[in-house]
């Protein structure tokens, strides 16, 4: 009888300790990740080196309440631990999971869809991204959704809940949204105006002006008599890839004749700004040109970002578009930090390397351009009338 009270309670004791430890809970995946941010770089200069441990300490206990708080905390959880380490200013410290069934690992919403009742506030509405369509519908005071009515995927069906809009204390509003793949991303201070949601592709006339789809990843081409016409959509430095923009950069670096100059960086994630030395450098050798106008746009990022200020500091040039991404003033050097949190695996990816200190201020922020440009007409033609009134 003792022996089988002491195996039955060996049993009960493993089982119990099996269960902690894989208890993939949100709060458990918070203090996970709470010890992993120590191992990026930003964090060492941002929150070490000024003593800041009790104020991120406070932040996360915030982050911990609003976890507690939210009945769909399951499904936006590795949005909080985004939103958790964006209390550093570093987008190279990335938390991210790529689900293997996207409608198993989205929220449906729980309501009725209501797409007829008129929305008497300036966000709610009907946007789209391309094949999708949803309905951003006010829950309450601060919270509204984003749900799909259409989508071409058949994960996406009606009634999941693609993104998340949360009115801050502060009065800004932040973003949980879910990418067509399955990702979900947290974005703080977003801008919400003229019927498009920043920095995203939802709006609600259903035009992307502000994006280029590059075919090539170096183009060249002729516009008018007036301008010639640059697009790089990569600056990624493979062999390959390096072969490719030696080859580009041969064949058409000495074409450029025109007075003006259109460099298309929109899209453009970055890479290494070394790929783009050579047009840096021709460019200042060339008096040919007397303006240089630079396209930039919300997913333009890191080396590209570097390259557009590399640009500008020539004084013929001129940045239009909108906001680039934010994220240039720390990297991954030759390698970045990486691994997965202990029980959801959530993939993590921390910078090993600090740049320029006077980038600093563009972190999350973005450059901001010499000139917007609208969604209203193509970016082209915009900065062709926008020569002209000169």
């Amino acid at each position: 009888m003792i022996k089988k009270y002491w195996t039955l309670l060996l049993i009960f004791g493993v089982n119990l300790i099996f269960s902690q430890e894989n208890n993939c809970d949100c709060i458990n995946e918070l203090n996970n990740t709470s010890e992993l941010i120590e191992n990026a770089k930003s964090y060492n200069y941002q929150i070490k080196r000024t003593n800041r441990e009790a104020e991120f300490k406070k932040w996360k206990e915030e982050i911990k309440q609003e976890i507690l708080n939210d009945s769909l905390s399951q499904f936006f959880c590795v949005g909080y631990l985004q939103k958790y380490i964006s209390f550093i200013d570093d987008r190279h410290n990335e938390i991210y999971f790529v689900p293997d069934k996207i409608a198993k690992n989205v929220p449906s919403y729980s309501k009725i869809i209501d797409t007829i009742s008129e929305m008497n506030d300036s966000i709610s509405g009907i946007y789209f991204a391309g094949s999708d369509k949803i309905l951003v519908k006010k829950e309450n005071d601060s919270t509204w959704y984003g749900i799909t009515l259409e989508s071409n995927s058949n994960e996406w069906t009606k009634g999941k809940i693609r993104l998340r809009i949360n009115k801050t204390a502060d009065g800004n509003f932040e973003l949980f949204e879910y990418h067509k793949n399955g990702l979900l991303f947290y974005q703080k201070n977003i801008e919400i105006s003229k019927g498009r949601i920043h920095s995203t592709f939802w709006n609600k006339e259903n035009e992307y002006f502000f994006n280029e789809n590059h075919k090539e990843n170096f183009t060249y081409k002729s516009v008018n008599p007036s301008f010639d016409y640059i697009g790089i959509k990569t600056l990624t430095r493979t062999h390959k890839l390096i072969k490719e923009a030696d080859n580009f950069y041969d064949n058409y670096l000495d074409n450029l004749t025109k007075k003006k100059l259109i460099i298309d960086l929109r899209n453009n994630g970055g890479g290494s700004i070394n790929q783009a030395k050579p047009l840096i450098k021709a460019l200042k050798r060339n008096k040919a040109i007397q303006k240089i106008y630079v396209l930039i746009n919300f997913k333009t990022a890191s080396a590209a970002e570097l390259t557009a200020l590399s640009l500008k500091e020539n004084e013929r040039t001129i940045l239009v578009g909108e906001n680039s991404k934010g994220m240039l003033a720390y990297g991954y050097g030759n390698r970045s930090f990486s691994t997965k949190t202990n029980c959801s695996e959530f993939k993590v990816v921390l910078s090993t390397k600090r740049t320029n200190k006077k980038y600093r201020k563009y972190e999350y922020v973005g450059i901001k351009p010499n000139y917007n440009l609208d969604n209203n007409s193509d970016w082209i033609d915009q900065v062709i009338n926008l020569e002209a009134k000169k």
